[in-house]
């Protein structure tokens, strides 16, 4: 066994025999001499290993955003000295109960893990592997890192995968007027987060092994509207070097706007809803639990001026971005995970005579790729809940195309004027639902489905789930090879899996549709998904 010896910020590095390393330590040790280490020259990370892997858990990135840290920029967290045990995750953000994640009020929860590939002969340094830095989902509300185990992506592929937690929730993404009035970043304090954690790798990932310079960032749902926003940010320039975008919207919200619903929550945990320090200081003493249980986040991202200078959509139209190459796809039934959620698993089944009522809901759902009521009548004689077998189909269907699939389909088109795009559909129609349990009609290859492939995710699978046939595993399998070439080439085809091509301006396409038994090029997307139909639809 070897023990990687590395600075974390520059410097020489070595690989050393587990017994030269030990003589070289004065200071004892309580843990394994097999176990994998790194050193920074002041702290020794000391990590977790499995047959071809190094993982190294619970890593800070940023000092905990407590006491006047809270709703500030994070801060790089300072080194300590002596022995670190990354051996485990941190706390998750301060969340209540979901799906996607384990209730925390902990705010100090700054923390990533990075696991890496390894041959028995420590980490291989000198390789300079690809980078690939997930950001999860979960509404902005929920989530932690720890849920997605990287291993089979990190061990088959020889890519180094970092998990991230970030800010949640009214503490991640509150805009105040009395906050904002200080003298900082406002607002998306989430994903200020997330930058944070790109500077930590960009810093430290090369004593893992890591390319700094080969940075793929990638995200879900809500991590996908971050992905969205880093890659027209700014802030985010030079951070990283291909994205990927799954069952994302280019979903931004003006300051204003969030102001108001701040405003609203600072009067429900007590506190003034005036630009005064007196609020600030307030709305800093309010109770966690308080904050968690006033909150009602947006599922977008706040225009600040900064960060996010403006609408995500303008800022590709006009090529104002960070031009990285980019995958966006999306599932072949976004809708149907969440009219699940929003329906029948909040009380019952939609009834037909509510359906234009639950059209206004799903218009208002997420900014940027809702609609306008106006548009109610014509959406309700297109997607008729007669044709379907039941209402919550009808209105599964209208997520899937009208909020999801289409508004991707047509970013894809304007970013494939100005940088490499390529476009996917997880079409694996038998796909597990692993979160939520029956309802009314089948999930699908809905929303969230696609990362069972990509990670394992057996802390949040229900008890019972069955396990994946031999066919889906080999479908994984190509997916998280898909997902690592374009980390390592900023193409995702590759050696044993069918060539995936490049969407084209010209020819509004092609999309891969990843399926078993085998995964294939098609260009009938946007027929499928009546993407003309709602490129007429008034949108908000």
């Amino acid at each position: 066994m070897y023990i990687l010896i590395a600075p974390l910020r520059g410097g020489k590095r070595l690989l050393l025999s587990a017994a030269v390393a030990t003589a070289l330590f004065s200071a004892p040790s309580a843990y394994s001499a097999a176990a994998p280490q790194v050193d920074s020259g002041q702290e020794i990370l000391v990590g977790t290993s499995a047959p071809g892997l190094a993982k190294f858990m619970g890593i800070r990135y940023a000092q905990a955003p407590t006491g006047d840290l809270r709703w500030k920029p994070p801060v790089p967290a300072i080194v300590a000295s002596g022995t670190v045990d990354a051996t485990k995750p941190g706390a998750g953000c301060p969340q209540g109960k979901s799906p996607w994640g384990t209730p925390s009020s902990n705010e100090d929860c700054l923390f990533l893990n990075v696991t890496v590939p390894t041959d028995g002969k420590g980490m291989k340094f000198w390789q300079r592997k690809p980078v690939m830095v997930f950001f999860h989902g979960g509404g902005f509300t929920g989530g932690s890192g720890d849920v997605y185990d990287a291993d089979a992506l990190a061990k088959e592929n020889d890519v180094i995968v970092v998990t991230v937690n970030y800010r949640l929730g009214a503490l991640g993404f509150l805009a105040h007027p009395a906050l904002d009035a200080e003298d900082h970043v406002v607002a998306n304090y989430g994903l200020l987060d997330q930058q944070q954690s790109l500077r930590w790798v960009r810093d430290n990932i090369a004593a893992f092994g890591g390319n700094p310079n080969n940075v793929t960032i990638f995200g879900e749902s809500a991590g996908a509207i971050g992905i969205y926003t880093h890659i027209v940010s700014p802030m985010a320039a030079g951070l990283f070097q291909k994205a990927i975008i799954e069952s994302g919207a280019p979903a931004d919200e003006a300051l204003q706007a969030a102001e108001d619903q701040g405003k609203t929550l600072a009067q429900k945990v007590g506190c003034p809803a005036d630009a005064s320090p007196t609020a600030a200081a307030c709305l800093r003493k309010a109770p966690v639990d308080a904050l968690v249980s006033a909150e009602a986040t947006p599922i977008a991202t706040i225009i600040d001026g900064k960060l996010l200078t403006g609408p995500i959509t303008d800022a590709l139209k006009a090529g104002e971005y960070n031009r990285v190459p980019v995958i966006n796809g999306t599932n072949h039934d976004e809708g149907n995970l969440i009219a699940g959620f929003m329906f029948d698993l909040s009380g019952a089944p939609l009834a037909a005579k509510e359906y234009n009522k639950a059209l206004q809901s799903i218009g208002s759902f997420i900014p940027r790729v809702g609609f306008t009521d106006a548009a109610i009548p014509a959406i309700a004689k297109t997607y008729d809940p007669e044709k379907y077998k039941v209402p919550g189909l009808a209105a599964a269907q209208v997520i899937t195309d009208g909020v999801i699939a289409c508004p991707a389909y047509e970013i894809n088109r304007i970013m494939a004027k100005y940088s490499p795009t390529f476009e996917y559909e997880m079409a694996d129609t038998d796909a597990r639902s692993i979160v939520a349990p029956p309802i009314s009609f089948p999930y699908r290859a809905g929303h969230f489905s696609e990362l069972q492939y990509l990670f394992n995710l057996s802390s949040i699978t229900l008890k019972g789930t069955p396990e994946m046939t031999d066919a889906q595993k080999a479908l994984g399998k190509q997916m998280r090879a898909y997902w690592a070439n374009f980390a390592r080439t900023g193409n995702p085809s590759g050696k044993g899996a069918p060539a995936w091509p490049r969407f084209e301006e010209a020819k509004a396409g092609p999309v891969q549709s990843l399926n078993k038994p085998q995964s294939r090029s098609v260009t009938n997307f946007a027929t499928q998904h009546q993407c003309d139909f709602w490129a007429s639809v008034e949108r908000k």
